[in-house]
């Protein structure tokens, strides 16, 4: 594999649970585009010289896929953003690659260097000093309009489309002047969730991930999907550069008071206990419930649609303002960042809670002006 493309996840543009909603279309144009000139360089098929995260199947172990891709890669592509600083999940992957040049190039720095090409994907605020953008600059040397508007401005807009091909041929022919070296041969490199970041001074309140019914570990899809749901819909959260929490007990609810949630409901736990009712008082507007079950699997055939829909039934008497339901893995992928989103919405329009002695509690994008009408939230 020739690059491995990484970016900053952008919130999507509605709660509507549609990926046509997908505020990252543009990344994936240029992630296209970059495999058809890289590709035509090296006379190969598109599909085998680059990676980017999104190519992963739903339900499938996005870290483990993502460590494996980092540890085969022989350059490495960011996207540079305001967002791109500020996301725990771009961070981790630009540093699990850091980590393994470094081993790999262990007195040769320069050579480590050029295994890393960053781009200026959206232009930073003037008082962003961060010394990596001289390099992701230098490729659009000669060229004004990539660096007053970013590279995502060119991709996007006509009038810039020979800006854009210059850049991106750029791109590409550095990409592949490393990769015909082969100095980088694949590798190990340190797991996703166990690379050591630098300490962020956050004050970002925990997106709670929250399971009903069953425990953390639950997998409702069985042999489609890799990661517990709770685990996959957190790596959601992650992804959108929210820090998170799993809760599996009914102690733990209260969490989701002070916090943005999604909660994930069996929908036999509607008749177990009364299970559900663990949530009255805890279903504020800032927390979505889903439903689900595997629909391909005997018991639903068996009375599982009826506890499905007494399910949804109960959690709307309790008060829940948002009820999903996912039937099949893929439902699940493509509602969760909408989802997500959506409950991190309502949080941010709930009234100012003051701790006591008058302390303003810590909110989630604090500092973060609103987005405008009509438009995503920026990675």
């Amino acid at each position: 594999m020739s690059f491995f493309l990484s970016y900053a996840h952008s919130a999507p543009l509605t709660d509507a649970g549609r990926r046509d909603t997908d505020t990252d279309y543009w990344v994936r144009r240029c992630f296209n585009d970059l495999s058809q000139e890289v590709a035509a360089l090296l006379s190969t098929d598109p599909g085998r010289v680059g990676f980017v995260d999104y190519l992963v199947e739903p339900g499938a172990d996005w870290k483990a896929m993502l460590t494996d891709s980092l540890g085969r890669a022989e350059v490495f592509v960011p996207l540079y953003s305001p967002g791109y600083f500020n996301k725990s999940w771009p961070l981790r992957e630009r540093a699990t690659f850091l980590d393994r040049i470094a081993r790999a190039f262990a007195d040769r720095p320069d050579r480590a260097r050029a295994h890393v090409v960053p781009v200026l994907w959206i232009p930073l605020p003037s008082w962003d000093k961060i010394p990596e953008l001289n390099a992701a600059l230098t490729l659009g040397a000669g060229i004004p309009e990539y660096a007053e508007n970013g590279l995502r401005a060119l991709c996007m807009l006509a009038s810039y489309r020979e800006q854009y091909r210059r850049v991106l041929n750029r791109l590409a022919h550095r990409i592949v002047e490393v990769t015909e070296r082969g100095e980088l041969p694949p590798g190990e490199v340190t797991p996703l969730n166990e690379i050591a970041l630098p300490d962020q001074m956050t004050n970002e309140t925990p997106f709670v991930v929250g399971v009903i019914g069953e425990r953390s570990g639950w997998r409702p899809f069985g042999a489609a999907q890799d990661p517990p749901v709770a685990e996959y819909v957190a790596n959601v959260a992650e992804r959108l550069g929210l820090p998170t929490r799993i809760i599996d007990r009914p102690l733990d609810l209260k969490a989701v008071d002070n916090s943005p949630a999604v909660i994930l409901v069996d929908p036999r736990a509607v008749d177990r206990d009364d299970a559900l009712g663990e949530l009255r008082g805890h279903l504020h507007p800032w927390v979505t419930t889903v439903v689900v079950t595997d629909r391909h699997e005997p018991r639903y055939l068996q009375g599982g649609a009826d506890a499905a829909g007494r399910a949804v039934t109960r959690l709307t008497a309790l008060g829940a303002h948002r009820v999903h339901q996912a039937f099949e893995v893929e439902e699940l992928a493509d509602m969760m960042p909408s989802a997500v989103s959506e409950a991190r919405r309502q949080y941010l329009r709930r009234e100012s809670v003051h701790v006591p002695g008058g302390s303003p509690r810590p909110r989630l994008g604090d500092g973060d002006p609103p987005p405008a009408p009509g438009k995503g939230i920026d990675g």
